[in-house]
């Protein structure tokens, strides 16, 4: 039989289900330094203003990539949130 300590330990702790989840868990280094480059990259296709003939296919190439980077950065963190949720 449970004494009355372990009766209100037990009344006085969270299931894991419903403890608030940590801003961080899902981010990873790689999605990090990701969503970082990706944003330097499209600030420097949009700050670039040269005056050479293959400049705006330069400029681009930048945002593209910059966006892609982005892109690849969501589906790292999200694959990580995914991932710690099945081992919870």
């Amino acid at each position: 039989m449970p004494t009355e300590a372990e009766i209100q330990r037990i009344l006085s702790s969270q299931p894991k289900g419903l403890e608030p989840p940590s801003p961080f868990r899902g981010f990873s280094l790689t999605a990090i330094v990701g969503y970082l480059a990706g944003t330097a990259m499209v600030f420097t296709g949009i700050s670039n203003q040269g005056k050479s003939a293959d400049q705006p296919s330069a400029q681009a190439i930048q945002l593209a990539g910059g966006f892609t980077v982005i892109c690849l950065a969501s589906i790292c963190r999200h694959t990580k949130r995914l991932s710690s949720r099945e081992q919870t």
